[in-house]
């Protein structure tokens, strides 16, 4: 029998391995040769079956190269195969060899150079080139591999489609996917249960679960019904996906079809609902478990513990330790290490620190883990000492800190401002040859940025580049826009530039960027980054035009921002409800309130309608414009209607409101609300609050608010104070006053002007205006800068005490402190003056108002004239009344009028009555009150009939007698007895519609009286009874008694004025 047709054994295959050992070691044998025999004895071990011994052949001829690639392999089996009438697995081994290697593409040429020579691979080979092909990710190449297989006569098992349907499914082509699956069913091929599921795993990934469930269901059809594996990939992406309350429902469907959920079920489902914070649902997934045939273990209780220990829930996580342990199940570090995360969290840092004691003396290893942990909950805390001390104590345990330690120290201490400490753990981490990670510097660049040391936040942002680490695009933006915070939009904009080299720019670049060219006021720059940012290719939003418009409001440019706005609304989608309400609070705010209306419709019209911070600047433009009324109808319709929740600015709004225009009580009414209304009010609220309460002295209500400050750890401001102080001056208590003042500087504060204005003003309302000069020049040695309000109140109280020469030093020390007097400071001065007839220096005065731009009034002029003419200086008088016409101040008429006036009361009655006469031949009509004082001297004089003649001259030339004049004229005919002419008088009066006052009714009741005329005294106790003198009730009584009521009432209305 010829050799090569006889069967072969194993005995012959390792004979053939036993002559190739040997063989190979002779001397003078060519490369050529020793392939030769290499090829002939795999062919050997082929028919023999020894296929792991030629597999190991076949690995060797590829690995030594022995000629170039996977074609001199095997064109050297190929020049052998006929020798040893060998089998074409020998081409299936080598092909397999070449994939376990790794080398796809070797073992794909040594496929085609196999289908070229007429041998057909064997299915399970195409599919191992298939699976190496999916694991490398190449979806494409295995579309076309797929393709050769079928067109080679390859015919293609279930394995071969199931590797095909998970590359699909891998690309997102799950459509394709169902299609090859319907298929494979039309085709005859039967899918198991691994093509379903990894169909189901992909539509479950991508969120699908409608037709993961359809799939389900057909499979049922199918009569391949789902293993528990199925269902915990079902139920495992559902958990992922916060949809738990779905993967219960299958856990239902699965014991419908008597499909015994395992302890992986039961943890998938356990884990879900706890990572949705549905903790007691979790436990009643446990109770289930403990009732059935599945035994929780360790993966269970760590799951339960963990969810207890994030709710803070410890009694209960301590007692499924407890329950874990008599089980027999020993907790781990992912145990204690859950319980260790949840003490820190809820701030139980002394039973953490005894936890971790406690595990120390039982034996338990504590890793680096729970020392991190711990370190993280102390930090927290701001107890850094104690962290570096738990340092130490990782290093005692021979336990080496990793990054994730040091990240922690780096994060609390940089937190807390501690740069030099931040500063010596980075050292530290240098020093142990730790690697720096992109956590470490993201964590200090932010806390740079938070901090404002932007130095610091670009020199770490340097290193980290130099380190090799990319930065994101959040740190990225949150340099920008922090640089811009601080004021550098030039070097923010440089960084902007540098970012958009590396790729790392986007829109939110440009819009912060765009935001500090806002805050900055340079709205031009603004809009110059928009064209930039156009050009760049980056698309501005509704975020980046809002900014802009905020821009343009800011300065104050309205018809600029509405002719904006009108462009906006132009553009798809570059309003949104932001930028309405941008452009509502400058309309708003300015007043426009019927164009914001008719905002809020078009608002409504597309579909965006108001919300709380629309509706919070109408109402706070409501109350700034003073109509607080109508915007408290707008609160409470809004809340009945439910359109409208109450927020902590309305509430402010409609308190500050309330207050400025005197309504104090409603304005503490609806601060009480807002408190119940579990809203915090800020400390302009509540300085607004305190101001209402000082104004209407509830006291009670003030030590009430002054305690909720307290209480929620809001310090009262400067502000604060000024309003307690003003509330204590006004109520004159000076030792309140300087109580609070002296608490002002303990705190810290350096008082202002309100400061000082308020105390002075106490001083003065009490009259120790000695003190208040000397505190406001103390005051303003000390640097405090007070106002001209503050002068004037101590000049005024002087001035009108008849210290004239102390108001005159406050006034010299006021002009050397730098401020300038305003004309009531001056007007103060020279009444003070006129009162103690110093009409020399008054007269100076009103030269220094005019030089220092203010104009005298008509009413100081004709005083001083009057003045002067009364203590003899006929010539000053009238240099004054010329001066007073060249300044314009009045006309001639007035100025000759109080030089009469003057004249007249000096007793210089002659010379007043030819100035009196000198002016009606010149046309010039004296005033009213110059015909009345001309009057009244002459009825002094008993010259009744003169003074009648001078009334007829009066209403000659035009001037009608006012109820001054009448008063005079009516009471001195009632002196002189002449009672008729009195009642003549009155009916003169009422015809001319002259209204009486309380003086025309003493005369004409002192007049009736004296007459004891009834008819009289009748007639004017109706005119009495019509002004509210007399009571109608009273009429059944004597007239003689109501008119001495009358005389009662009118003598209380006198002393009142």
């Amino acid at each position: 029998m010829k050799y090569k047709t006889a069967p072969l054994r194993r005995v012959h295959g390792r004979l053939a391995l036993k002559f190739l050992k040997w063989v190979v070691k002779q001397p003078g044998l060519e490369l050529t040769h020793i392939t030769h025999l290499y090829c002939i004895t795999t062919h050997i071990l082929v028919r023999a079956r020894m296929y792991d011994c030629a597999k190991s052949i076949l690995k060797y001829l590829s690995e030594t190269g022995s000629g170039t690639g996977p074609s001199s392999v095997f064109y050297a089996l190929m020049d052998t195969y006929p020798l040893c009438n060998s089998n074409p697995a020998v081409f299936d081994l080598l092909i397999r060899a070449y994939v376990r290697m790794g080398a796809a593409d070797d073992a794909l040429e040594a496929f085609r150079l196999m289908c070229s020579r007429g041998f057909r691979p064997s299915v399970c080979t195409c599919n191992m080139i298939l699976a190496a092909m999916a694991k490398a990710r190449r979806a494409e190449p295995v579309w076309l591999f797929f393709g050769e297989v079928i067109g080679n006569g390859v015919c293609p098992n279930v394995s071969t489609f199931n590797i095909v349907l998970s590359v699909l499914c891998g690309e997102g082509k799950l459509k394709k996917a169902s299609y090859l699956l319907g298929k494979m069913e039309e085709s005859g091929y039967a899918p198991t249960v691994v093509s379903y599921n990894t169909l189901l795993n992909w539509y479950c990934k991508k969120g699908r679960y409608k037709e993961a469930i359809q799939l389900l269901d057909h499979m049922s059809c199918r009569g391949i019904e789902a293993d528990v594996c199925t269902y915990n990939v079902l139920i495992d992406d559902l958990c992922k996906n916060n949809t738990s309350a779905k993967g219960y429902l299958l856990l239902k469907k699965m014991r419908k079809r008597m499909v015994t959920p395992n302890a992986v079920t039961y943890n998938t489902l356990i884990n879900g609902f706890i990572n949705e914070g549905k903790i007691g649902v979790a436990g009643k997934l446990y109770d289930d478990m403990c009732k059935g045939d599945v035994s929780p273990n360790c993966i269970t209780y760590n799951a339960l513990i963990d969810g207890h220990c994030r709710r803070g829930n410890f009694v209960e996580a301590y007692e499924l330790l407890n329950v874990m342990q008599a089980k027999g199940l020993r907790p781990n570090q992912v145990t204690y290490g859950s319980l260790l995360d949840g003490l820190c969290k809820h701030g139980k840092l002394d039973s953490a620190r005894n936890l971790l004691a406690r595990l120390k003396l039982d034996g338990v290893t504590v890793n680096s883990i729970m020392y991190t942990t711990l370190m993280d909950g102390v930090c927290g805390s701001g107890e850094l000492v104690e962290a570096m001390e738990l340092l130490d104590g990782m290093f005692k345990d021979n336990m080496h800190p990793d990054i994730v330690t040091y990240s922690v120290l780096v994060n609390g201490f940089s937190k807390a401002g501690k740069i030099n400490r931040t500063k010596e753990i980075i050292c530290k981490i240098f020093r142990s040859g730790i690697k720096m990670n992109k956590i470490v510097y993201s964590t200090l660049i932010c806390n740079f940025c938070r901090l404002g040391d932007m130095d610091e936040a670009i020199r770490f942002y340097t290193m980290m580049l130099r380190s090799g680490h990319c930065p994101d695009v959040f740190l990225c933006n949150l340099l920008i826009s922090s640089l811009c915070r601080s004021g550098n939009v030039a070097e923010a904009e440089v960084f902007m530039h540098h970012i958009h080299k590396i790729g790392l720019a986007n829109s939110a670049t440009f819009d912060a960027i765009i935001g500090g060219c806002v805050n900055k006021g340079d709205v031009l720059r603004a809009f110059e980054l928009l064209d930039e940012m156009v050009k760049f290719g980056y698309q501005p939003s509704a975020f980046t035009y809002g900014s802009l418009l905020k821009g343009l409001c800011k300065g104050a440019n309205i018809q600029e921002a509405l002719d904006f706005f009108s462009k906006l609304r132009k553009i798809p989608h570059a309003t949104d409800i932001v930028t309405y309400n941008t452009m509502l609070a400058e309309l708003f705010a300015q007043g426009y309130f019927e164009l914001a209306l008719s905002l809020i419709a078009e608002m409504v019209e597309n579909n965006m309608f108001p919300d709380s911070y629309t509706y919070g600047c109408l109402i706070a433009g409501l109350c700034r414009t003073g109509n607080v009324l109508t915007a408290i109808l707008l609160l409470e319709r809004g809340v009945q209607r439910g359109t409208l929740s109450p927020n902590q600015f309305m509430y402010s709004s409609i308190i500050s409101g309330l207050i400025k225009i005197g309504q104090g009580q409603a304005g503490i009414y609806y601060f009480d609300d807002m408190v119940k209304q579990g809203l915090n009010p800020d400390i302009v609220t509540l300085n607004a609050v305190i101001d209402a309460c000082s104004r209407t002295g509830e006291l009670d209500k003030l030590d009430n608010v002054l305690s909720m400050m307290e209480s929620r750890s809001l310090t009262p401001s400067l502000t604060s104070y000024n309003i307690l102080l003003h509330g204590e001056s006004t109520r004159k208590n000076i030792s309140g006053c300087f109580a609070l003042y002296r608490t002002i500087l303990r705190n810290g504060y350096v008082p202002d002007k309100f400061t000082c204005h308020s105390i002075v003003l106490g001083l003065c309302k009490s009259r120790m205006l000695d003190i208040g000069a000397k505190f406001l020049k103390m005051m303003v040695a000390n640097g405090t800068l007070a106002d001209h309000l503050t002068f004037d109140l101590l000049i005024t109280a002087y001035s009108q005490r008849g210290d004239v020469s102390k108001a005159l030093d406050l006034l010299n020390f006021m002009r050397l402190s730098g401020v300038s007097p305003s004309e009531d400071t001056l007007s103060s001065i020279f009444n003070g003056l006129k009162r103690i007839s110093r009409c020399r220096e008054s007269r100076v005065l009103l030269h220094g108002m005019v030089e220092s731009g203010f104009l005298p009034t008509i009413r100081q002029y004709c005083r001083l004239i009057t003045s002067m003419c009364k203590s003899g200086d006929m010539r000053g008088a009238l240099k004054l009344k010329d001066e007073m016409e060249a300044l314009g101040v009045s006309s001639r008429q007035v100025a000759e009028s109080a030089l009469v006036r003057g004249l007249v009361q000096s007793g210089k009655m002659e010379d007043g009555m030819v100035v009196l006469k000198c002016m009606m031949m010149s046309k010039l009509v004296p005033t009213i009150p110059t015909f009345t004082t001309v009057i009244h001297a002459l009825c002094k004089e008993s010259k009744l009939s003169e003074a009648m003649d001078l009334k007829l001259l009066m209403e000659h030339h035009g001037a009608k007698p006012d109820v001054v004049t009448y008063n005079v004229l009516l009471t001195s005919f009632c002196r002189s007895g002449e009672f008729g002419r009195v009642f003549t008088l009155y009916e003169e009066m009422k015809r001319r519609s002259v209204s009486p006052d309380a003086t025309t009714f003493s005369v004409l009741i002192e007049a009736v009286s004296a007459e004891n005329d009834s008819a009289r005294g009748e007639k004017i106790l109706v005119d009495l009874e019509e002004r509210g003198f007399v009571c109608q009730s009273s009429t059944a009584e004597p007239w003689g008694r109501r008119l001495a009521d009358a005389v009662v009432n009118i003598n209380l209305m006198k002393g009142r004025k």
